[in-house]
């Protein structure tokens, strides 16, 4: 019954969206708008009306004001409404909420609107966003907003994200690992998502999505939160460009040069780019490991020099009011070749003398491609909020990697392992909306998708001065998954109560497949999701929320892939094909002000939680790295943001702490692991107007002691700074930045049966940035057709 159970309920969001098109049914009821808008007594012309349902805040109809200031709505169905105005000189206004009847031409009062004083010759978007935004059930960070991390690469703009902490490769949100990472809403645990974030330039993002709990219609993965990374879209009228170049220097120089061209005019919206990004970096991770007659110490750095190039080109047609179609492509690829040197030391815990001493060099090349391409069709059933979207997307990624060890000092053979790679993967999904009433709506949808992956492991070493096949390590290893989904929800709203209810239905058949060893590893599941919340008002503006969902985090493929990759002779990760996926429930409360969510307390239980671990071989002196499942996790506490605006008045920006407390216990290598720790986290941003029409932007986070699986961190933080100019009536804009100037770094320890290590995980810090981006096309007008222009511009984005 549970297999059936997708394909009853996608016939069904079909049957029911196909059956109110075809049936002959009476049209709804409808009324008439009229208004005006007026600055002072003079018409504001070229204003945005949008008008807005109470119910979901939905926008139901645009309009724009003509020279007269009027504006006319037709087809209104009968509901309770609020008109908001935005327009250039006049910012965002919300106006009282009335009430239309069935039948009714209502003439509205006349909106004065009060100016921003904007007056300029020359036109332009300039009106910033605010950095953070919380919206219904995530908080958004626009980081094309900040000044800092803009000459680095999206690892950089993580940073900026409130509580995300990055070392090496392990990022952490409030000290928690476990983040789940979407590109655009697309899944990336299927790429080699460390070398993509570290070669994509910050100039693609826009902004980034925290998701704290996700509601029916997101995928149930992601245990640690879900991180959506939005990447930059067309809303401008006419024919736009930009041109950019910049550079950066830490221990090694950086450089990047890029372009974008669009084109929007009437029902077609056009836009293409190019870049060419070479983020050069270096890392360190030394190692202390203690054993009863023998200490290694460890010291390496890793150098990479990556040169990567993306294509990008979009596509979007309004069919008819109601109906759009698009389609957009990335074509993304590159060079990653990286250069390590590992020198290891192994000295008599008591003496302190030399016992063995040698050096490993690791050569690494890796040419690789990404290939995105979505679709997606958008149809508006009738004018009462009525709506079905239809999403289709393919991924390719794939990777030839190339690794030589050579070890001096020692007997270890030289290795060489080719490591090709690729994963296809497609996706398609249906999501159904439907006003049942002027306070309840019911959203429906379904999705499938399929990947697909080929991983093959050709290691060699020098045997007898030749090289030859390594039997013991060579392998093929194919994986299938196959994940399809259901979910429905009703939300309800009337005044300042609400609540959403939903339940998500996802099946999954996994299928791992060793070609050297002619074993399969099958893992079938399906599940129940549900999600539910629920806020009120407490006194004033304050008001509280409550919320619950059940999630899943199943492991991903590189978790999966049984393959070694070396980091000395002594030295290495492999994955763990037997993982099985965790569980998480997770129950967050509220404090809104103005409906602005400052204070949170949460709880989450993880069963099966998966942790990366480390083991040790106390006779050959050989540690690795893998990852497991340990039997529970419990995390609870809080977090509280609050702005800074109230300083002086040419400073604003946020600050915040988080607390949190965090507890394993499992049965682990026959003993019973319980590790507890209190991890505390804090966050500063500081913006500030300087003279001659300067920005400045300081930032900071601290991240205090902190547990992760049986590895302790010691505390560590970061300080950032920069300033940013616009030249030449805004078409030339400058930033200069200088991220890490103070930079704590990553100290661990792991202390768990015979196992006795001290980590420390250094990169790249400071690093100085410069970017110069010069704009140009039909954003630069003047006043009248300016005003025009970005009242369109602003329409299209709300289409979007």
């Amino acid at each position: 019954m549970k297999l059936r159970l997708p394909y009853l309920l996608c016939s069904l969001i079909i049957l029911l969206a196909s059956g109110v098109r075809a049936q002959p049914a009476a049209p709804p009821a409808t009324g008439t708008l009229t208004g005006r808008v007026l600055d002072d007594k003079a018409p504001a012309e070229f204003t945005n009306i949008l008008l807005i349902a109470t119910a979901d805040s939905a926008v139901v109809k645009l309009e724009l004001a003509d020279a007269a200031g009027s504006f006319y709505f037709t087809e209104v169905p009968a509901a309770t409404y609020f008109i908001r105005t935005t327009g250039i000189g006049y910012g965002q206004q919300d106006h009282p909420v009335f009430t239309l009847a069935a039948g009714q031409e209502m003439t509205l009062p006349t909106y004065q609107l009060n100016a921003s004083g904007t007056d300029l010759e020359t036109i332009e978007v300039t009106a910033r966003k605010p950095f953070l935004e919380q919206k219904a059930g995530m908080l958004v960070v626009n980081v094309d907003q900040s000044i800092t991390g803009q000459g680095g690469t999206v690892i950089d703009m993580l940073r900026k994200v409130p509580g995300i902490v990055i070392a090496g490769n392990r990022i952490q949100m409030a000290g928690k690992s476990g983040l789940t990472i979407l590109i655009d809403g697309r899944p990336t645990k299927y790429m080699d998502i460390q070398s993509l974030l570290r070669d994509m330039p910050a100039d693609n993002i826009k902004s980034i999505e925290v998701i704290s709990q996700p509601g029916a219609q997101y995928d149930a993965e992601g245990s640690g939160g879900v991180i959506n990374l939005v990447l930059k879209k067309n809303s401008l009228l006419g024919t736009n460009g930009s041109v950019y170049v910049g550079g950066g220097y830490g221990q090694r120089a950086k450089y990047r040069t890029g372009a974008q061209l669009s084109h929007r005019a009437g029902k077609l919206n056009l836009t293409g780019g190019a870049s060419y990004n070479r983020n050069s970096w270096v890392e360190g991770l030394d190692l202390v490991r203690r054993f009863e007659d023998r200490t290694y110490v460890q010291t390496n750095r890793d150098f990479g020099l990556p040169n990567s190039y993306s294509l990008r080109g979009g596509a979007d047609y309004d069919l008819t009011e109601q109906q759009r179609i698009g389609l957009n492509a990335r074509y993304n690829w590159g060079q990653s070749p990286r250069s390590a040197n590992n020198a290891t030391e192994v000295v008599d815990p008591e003496t302190g003398n030399l016992l063995e001493s040698f050096v490993t060099s690791a050569e690494r090349t890796r040419p690789w491609t990404s290939l995105n391409l979505d679709a997606f069709y958008r149809i508006k059933l009738d004018t009462s909020g009525q709506e079905i979207n239809f999403d289709a997307s393919y991924n390719r990624f794939t990777r030839d990697g190339r690794v030589e060890l050579k070890t001096i000092g020692s007997a270890f053979p030289d290795r060489v392992n080719l490591e090709p790679s690729g994963a296809d993967i497609v996706s398609g999904q249906v999501d159904y909306k439907k006003p049942l009433s002027t306070a309840l709506v019911f959203k429906a949808g379904a999705k499938a998708s399929m990947a697909e992956l080929d991983n093959e492991l050709l290691a060699r070493f020098t045997e007898n001065g030749e090289m030859v096949v390594d039997q013991n390590l060579s392998n093929r290893f194919l994986y299938d998954e196959n994940i399809k989904a259901v979910y429905a929800s009703l939300g309800w709203e009337q005044g300042e109560l609400g609540a959403n209810f939903g339940l998500r239905f996802e099946d999954t058949r996994m299928e791992g497949y060793n070609v050297t060893l002619d074993s399969f590893n099958n893992r079938n599941f399906s599940q129940l999701f549900p999600s539910l919340s629920f806020n009120a008002p407490a006194f004033g503006p304050i008001g509280v929320s409550v919320a619950y969902s059940y999630r899943i985090e199943r492991p991903s493929y590189y978790d999966l892939n049984p393959f070694v990759s070396y980091l000395d002779p002594l030295t290495f990760e492999k994955g763990n094909p037997f993982l099985r996926p965790e569980l998480i429930h997770s129950g967050q409360f509220s404090l809104t002000y103005e409906k602005q969510p400052f204070f949170n307390l949460s709880y989450d239980f993880t069963s099966d939680v998966i942790a990366d671990v480390t083991e040790q071989d106390a006779a050959t002196g050989v540690a690795f790295q893998n990852t497991v499942n340990l039997d529970r996790y419990v995390r609870y506490g809080g977090s509280l943001f609050f702005p800074l605006d109230f300083i002086a008045k040419p400073i604003s920006g946020y600050g915040g702490f988080m607390l949190y407390y965090n507890d394993y216990t499992s049965d682990y290598l026959g003993s019973q692991l319980d590790q507890d720790q209190w991890s505390f986290t804090a966050f500063f941003q500081v913006n500030a107007k300087l003279p001659g029409d300067w920005k400045g932007e300081v930032s900071g986070w601290y991240q205090g002691k902190g547990i992760d699986g049986i590895i302790r961190t010691d505390p560590l933080y970061g300080v950032s700074a920069g300033v940013e100019k616009d030249f030449f009536d805004d078409r030339l804009n400058f930033i200069l930045s200088g991220d890490g100037i103070i930079q704590k770094f990553f100290t661990g320890t792991i202390r768990y049966q015979e196992q006795n290590l001290d980590v420390r995980s250094i990169w790249e810090a400071p690093v100085v940035s410069m970017k110069l981006t010069y704009k140009f096309g039909n954003r630069f007008l003047k006043k009248n057709e300016g005003r025009r222009s970005a009242a369109s511009e602003e329409r299209g984005r709300l289409n979007d």
